[in-house]
C-alpha cells in the first residue's frame, strides 16, 4: 500500500496522501535535530569532548612545564613527551572520547523512548519505523559528529598550533572525515542495541562491549583483520590524503557492516511491541 486517503469533515473530496517506506522521514529529522540541539546533554557532551581532547593534546607541554618550573639540578625523569605537531594531535583524536560519547548518547536514546512511551507516540503517528529509526540514526550522527568530534577536533587543532605549530592539514582534513564514519558506525550499534535490548544500561553495554571486544578479536584471530575493522576507517583517509598506499576494502567494509547494523535494526524496529 503506497498511499492512505484523508477525508474532511466539510464533505471536500478525499485527498491521497503517499506513504511510502520513508514516510515522515523529513518531519522526524527536524524534530530529532532539533531536540538535540536543545537538549543539555549536547551541550554537556561538547564541552567534556572538548576539554578532554584539549588536555590530551597539551599533555607534552604542560610536563615540559611542570620540568622546566622545578628548581635548578633538580633531575627529570622520564620522557617528556613529543612536541611534533601531528604526534600530538593524534594523541588527543586516539583517546576516541568522541565514541564514548556516541556510545552512550546514541545508545540510550532509543532505549530510553521505548521506556517513557515516546516511541510509541510517535510509532502511531503517519510515519514508518524505518523512518523512526534512519532518522535517529541521521540525526545522531551528524550532532554527535559535530558536537563530540569535529569542534573538539577544531579546538584542539587550535591548541596544538599554539603550543607546538600547525598540524599538516592533510592530517586535520583526514581526521575529520574518520571522525564522521566511526561516529556513524557506533551510532548505528547504539540505536540497534537499543531496538534489541531493553533498558538503557543494556543498550550501552552492548556498545561499550564491541568498543572494546573489536581490537581484542583483532589480535586473537592468527592472520590481519584490521583494514577489514570498522574503527579503521578513522585512520583510513588521513593515511589516502597523505599519499599512502591503501587497500579500499576498509571503505567497502565499513560500508556493509554499517549497513548490515542498519539492516538488522530496522527490521527489528518493524517487529517491535510497543
Amino acid at each position: 500500500m503506497t498511499a492512505s486517503i484523508v477525508g474532511d469533515a466539510s464533505g471536500a473530496a478525499p485527498v491521497s496522501v503517499p506513504f511510502g517506506p520513508l514516510a515522515g522521514f523529513r518531519p522526524l529529522l527536524r524534530k530529532d535535530a532539533t531536540e538535540w540541539i536543545r537538549a543539555r546533554r549536547t551541550w554537556v557532551i561538547l564541552a567534556v569532548s572538548g576539554l578532554f581532547m584539549v588536555l590530551a593534546a597539551a599533555n607534552a607541554w604542560l610536563i615540559r612545564s611542570f620540568a622546566a618550573a622545578l628548581p635548578p639540578g633538580e633531575a627529570v625523569q622520564g620522557n617528556l613527551g613529543s612536541v611534533v605537531p601531528a604526534d600530538n594531535l593524534l594523541a588527543a583524536v586516539a583517546t576516541q572520547i568522541f565514541v564514548i560519547a556516541t556510545v552512550m548518547a546514541a545508545g540510550s536514546l532509543l532505549a530510553r523512548e521505548r521506556e517513557t512511551g515516546t516511541l510509541s507516540w510517535v510509532a502511531s503517528k503517519p510515519v514508518t519505523r524505518r523512518s523512526i529509526w534512519l532518522s535517529k540514526w541521521a540525526s545522531s550522527t551528524a550532532m554527535l559528529s559535530v558536537f563530540a568530534g569535529l569542534i573538539p577536533l577544531a579546538a584542539t587543532v587550535a591548541a596544538v598550533t599554539v603550543l607546538y605549530g600547525a598540524p599538516p592539514v592533510a592530517l586535520v582534513v583526514g581526521l575529520s572525515i574518520g571522525i564522521v564514519a566511526v561516529v556513524a558506525f557506533f551510532a548505528a550499534v547504539g540505536l540497534a542495541a537499543g531496538a534489541y535490548l531493553p533498558g538503557q544500561p543494556a543498550a550501552i553495554a552492548a556498545g561499550i562491549a564491541v568498543l572494546a571486544l573489536l581490537p581484542v578479536v583483532a589480535g586473537l584471530i592468527p592472520f590481519p583483520i584490521d583494514e577489514y575493522l570498522p574503527t579503521s576507517m578513522l585512520a583510513w583517509p588521513v593515511a589516502v590524503l597523505s599519499g599512502q598506499a591503501v587497500s579500499f576494502v576498509t571503505p567497502l567494509a565499513w560500508l556493509v557492516v554499517t549497513g548490515g547494523v542498519a539492516a538488522l535494526a530496522i527490521r527489528r524496529m518493524g517487529r517491535l511491541e510497543l
